[in-house]
C-alpha cells in the first residue's frame, strides 16, 4: 500500500477523485446573478499609479513627463496634482569663447507644472499654472501656459519671462524651439545686461510689436514700434536688428536717436580752442543738453557708443537743429562728424558748410569749406532811418568763410579764411572775424566798402555835394572793433579813409554812435585829410582792389591836403576840425558806422 501512493499512478487517481468531489460541490450551490454598472464616459478614471510618458518628433526624444497621479477624459490624460519632466534639445556647436545669453545646456532641461495634460489625438502636451523651465547653467522659463506641438515647437500662449546670465526675454506670446535657439517674443522686450548685473549703467533694453531672437547668428530682430534704450540714449524705429556679438544696431526706415545728457564731468571736443573759453558759461538747460538724431538709417555700436546715420539726417539739441546728408555721433564723447553738406538753424540765424565738427556738451561747432553765416533781422525797419546800432539791427548779415567755429551757448562766432561780410549796401573783407553778443571784430587786411546808400556819409542839403558822397566809399585797417551794444567803433593800425574826391589817413579812428563824433589820430606821423574839390574825380573801379595806402596815393595825387594831430569830424553838424600845425573847419564829408 505504501508502494501504490508513492507511485505515480496513485498520485493520479488521488488528484482525479477530489477534481470530482469538487466539482458536484459547486453544481450544488445557487448562484445569485451581478448586474456590473458601466462607468459613464464623462467620469474620469483616476489612476493613483505613476506615470512616465516620453514625447517623440520626427523620431527623437523632445519631452518626458512623470506624475503621480493621472485622469483619463476623451482621450486625454489630465495631470491635476501637477506634473515635471524634462525638455530634451540638440547639441549646439558654438565658437570658443562665444557666451550665451541663457540655456547653454539645452540638451537636457527640467521643467515642473502645477496642472498638464497630454492630447494623444493632437500630439500635444499642454503645461499650465506656474510653469517653471530651468537649465544647469540657470536660466528659467516662467509662464502661466505652455504648449508642445508636433512642429517641434515651443509655444507660449501666455506673458513669459526668460532669464539667463547675460540676457532677458519677456513678451506677451511667443515660440521657442528645443534647443532655446530660436525664441520670437510678441509685444516683446529684450534685455541685454551689462557685466554689473541686471542694475549696470551699460544695459540695453529692446522693445518692439515682435522680437526674434536666433542664437545661433546671435542677432536679434525688431519689427513694429521698435525701441532700443541703454541708459539715457534711446533709439526708435519701425524695424532694426541688434548684432549681439559686434554690439550692434542697424535700423531703418525713419529713426530717431535722443540722448538726455547726464552730469557727468565735461570732456570738450575743442578744449584747445580759445572760444571754448570765451567769458562765463551758464549752467544749460536739461532741454538744451539733450541730443535727438533722426535719419533714414542708422547704425549704433554699443561697444564703441557710436552712431552712424545715413539719409536726411538731422540732429536736434534744444532750439539747435543740424542737417546734413550723413554722419557720426560719438555718444561717450558727445561730439559729431556731419558731411554730405550741413546746415545749422538756430532762431535768427543759419549756418551753412560741406563738413561740421560738433561738441555737443558745449555746443561748440566747427565748420568747414564753403562757409556761409546769415544772421537775420532782430527788429522791424524803423522809419525815416535811425542810429547805426538800429541799422545793424535791422539789416540782414551774411558772412562767408573758409572755417568758422561757433560756440552756440556764448553766441560767440569766429571766422578764419577770407572772411567776408555783406550787409544791405555794405560789405567787408577781413583774414579773420569774431562775433560775440557784444562785439564784432576783424583782423588782417580789413577793408569795409559801402556799396550803396549813405552808411559811411551823412545826409547832406546840397544836392551836389550829396552826389560826392553817395559815391563808394572805402576804409582800410589793420584791425576794428564795433561796440553791439552803443553802436561805437574802433580802427586800428593804418586807417584810410577813400570816398569820391576825398581821403584820409591816420593811425587809429574812434567813433561815436551817439553824438556821431568822428576822431582820427596818428602816434607818429601827423593825420593827412586829402580834398580834390573842383578837379577831375578820380573814378571808384581805379582804386578797387588796392592796398589802402595804394589807394590814399592815388586820391591824393594832385588834392589839396590837410594835416594835424587830430582830426574830428562832427556828423551832426556837417563839418570838422584839424588840430596841430593848423585849424580849419568845412563840410563833413565822411560817415562811420558799425553796421556789418
Amino acid at each position: 500500500m505504501q508502494q501504490f501512493f508513492h507511485s505515480n499512478l496513485g498520485v493520479a487517481l488521488l488528484g482525479s477523485g477530489l477534481l470530482a468531489a469538487l466539482v458536484a460541490w459547486a453544481l450544488a450551490i445557487e448562484i445569485e446573478e451581478v448586474k456590473v454598472k458601466p462607468s459613464s464616459p464623462d467620469q474620469p478614471h483616476s489612476v493613483s499609479r505613476k506615470v512616465d510618458i516620453i514625447g517623440q518628433q520626427g523620431g527623437r526624444r523632445r519631452w518626458r513627463l512623470v506624475a503621480e497621479q493621472v485622469k483619463l477624459a476623451a482621450g486625454q490624460q489630465v495631470f491635476e496634482q501637477g506634473a515635471q519632466g524634462y525638455f530634451y534639445g540638440d547639441k549646439v556647436e558654438r565658437g570658443e569663447g562665444v557666451p550665451e545669453p541663457f540655456f547653454a545646456s539645452n540638451e537636457q532641461m527640467t521643467w515642473r507644472a502645477k496642472r498638464a495634460r497630454y492630447d494623444a489625438t493632437a500630439d500635444e502636451l499642454h503645461l499650465e499654472e506656474g510653469v517653471e523651465v530651468r537649465s544647469s547653467d540657470g536660466s528659467l522659463l516662467l509662464t502661466s501656459a505652455l504648449r508642445i506641438t508636433p512642429a517641434e515647437r515651443i509655444e507660449v500662449p501666455a506673458p513669459f519671462t526668460v532669464k539667463g546670465q547675460e540676457m532677458v526675454l519677456q513678451g506677451r506670446s511667443g515660440s521657442f524651439n528645443f534647443q532655446f535657439a530660436l525664441l520670437r517674443a510678441e509685444q516683446g522686450k529684450l534685455v541685454v545686461l551689462s557685466a554689473d548685473g541686471p542694475g549696470g549703467t551699460t544695459s540695453t533694453t529692446i522693445t518692439a510689436d515682435q522680437i526674434t531672437y536666433n542664437r545661433t547668428q546671435q542677432v536679434a530682430e525688431g519689427k513694429g514700434n521698435l525701441r532700443i534704450r541703454e541708459g539715457s540714449l534711446e533709439i526708435r524705429a519701425p524695424q532694426g536688428t541688434y548684432l549681439r556679438q559686434q554690439a550692434q544696431s542697424i535700423l531703418s526706415g525713419g529713426v530717431v536717436l535722443q540722448e538726455v545728457a547726464s552730469d557727468t564731468s565735461r570732456d570738450p571736443l575743442l578744449a584747445d580752442l580759445r572760444l571754448a573759453q570765451v567769458g562765463p558759461q551758464a549752467t544749460p538747460s536739461p532741454q538744451d543738453q539733450e541730443v535727438t538724431i533722426i535719419a533714414d538709417r542708422l547704425t549704433y555700436d554699443r561697444n564703441t557708443q557710436i552712431a552712424r546715420g545715413e539719409g536726411n539726417l538731422e540732429i536736434q539739441q534744444g532750439e539747435t537743429t543740424i542737417q546734413a546728408a550723413q554722419g557720426t555721433y560719438r555718444r561717450r564723447e558727445s561730439q559729431s562728424l556731419l558731411t554730405g553738406g550741413v546746415t545749422l538753424r538756430e532762431p535768427g540765424r543759419v549756418l551753412t558748410a560741406a563738413r561740421l565738427e560738433g561738441n555737443h556738451r558745449d555746443k561748440i561747432f566747427v565748420f568747414e569749406e564753403n562757409v556761409l553765416y546769415q544772421q537775420r533781422a532782430t527788429s522791424p525797419a524803423a522809419a525815416g532811418g535811425g542810429s547805426l546800432l538800429e541799422e545793424l539791427r535791422q539789416a540782414e548779415t551774411e558772412v562767408r568763410a573758409a572755417r568758422l567755429v561757433y560756440n552756440s551757448r556764448t553766441g560767440t562766432s569766429e571766422f578764419s579764411g577770407s572772411v567776408e561780410f555783406i550787409q544791405r549796401g555794405r560789405k567787408a573783407k577781413a583774414n579773420r572775424a569774431t562775433i560775440t553778443p557784444d562785439k564784432v571784430e576783424l583782423w588782417g587786411e580789413v577793408v569795409i566798402e559801402q556799396i550803396e546808400g549813405d552808411w559811411l556819409a551823412q545826409r547832406l542839403q546840397n544836392p551836389e555835394t550829396q552826389a560826392d558822397v553817395d559815391q563808394p566809399t572805402v576804409i582800410y585797417a589793420d584791425r576794428v572793433e564795433i561796440d553791439q551794444a552803443s553802436g561805437d567803433a574802433r580802427f586800428f593800425g593804418n586807417v584810410v579813409i577813400v570816398q569820391a574826391n576825398r581821403a584820409i589817413e591816420g593811425d587809429r579812428a574812434d567813433y561815436s554812435d551817439q553824438g556821431q563824433i568822428f576822431k582820427i589820430t596818428a602816434d607818429q606821423a601827423p593825420v593827412l585829410l586829402c580834398d580834390r574839390g573842383e578837379l577831375t574825380p578820380v573814378p571808384p573801379k581805379t582804386s578797387e582792389g588796392l592796398p589802402g595806402r595804394d589807394a590814399l596815393d592815388q586820391m591824393c595825387r594832385g588834392a589839396n591836403r590837410l594835416s594835424g594831430r587830430l582830426v574830428t569830424l562832427n556828423l551832426e553838424r556837417d563839418e570838422y576840425t584839424v588840430e596841430g600845425d593848423e585849424q580849419q573847419q568845412g563840410m563833413v564829408q565822411f560817415r562811420l558806422t558799425d553796421a556789418l
